[in-house]
């Protein structure tokens, strides 16, 4: 009987290389625990950014029918300024 078989050595080889991972999984600088964490904080930044590219067009546009005076632009300012009906217009409420 051979005392290094190549399938020993082999079965050897795969235990040193599952201990490897499984020290650098639990120990290493980017453990499973940093994983999550980098892929929850780049969620949250993506959400961020899509809100402020979405807040930034908004801004852009409304900018630019400032400066065109576009008249449903002014009308919306006007209506900011004062919520309440004008004489003769008709207030209905949905419940």
């Amino acid at each position: 009987m051979k005392l290094f078989k190549a399938s020993m050595i082999v079965n050897v080889f795969f235990v040193f290389v599952i201990c490897y991972l499984s020290y650098h999984l639990v120990f290493g600088n980017f453990n499973i625990q940093n994983y999550l964490v980098y892929k929850f904080e780049e969620k949250i930044w993506k959400q961020k950014q899509e809100k402020l590219d979405k807040n930034i067009a908004d801004v852009a546009m409304d900018l630019n029918a400032l400066r065109l005076e576009q008249e449903d632009y002014l009308e919306e300012l006007r209506f900011q300024k004062n919520p309440l009906p004008n004489e003769g217009e008709t207030v209905l409420k949905l419940d």
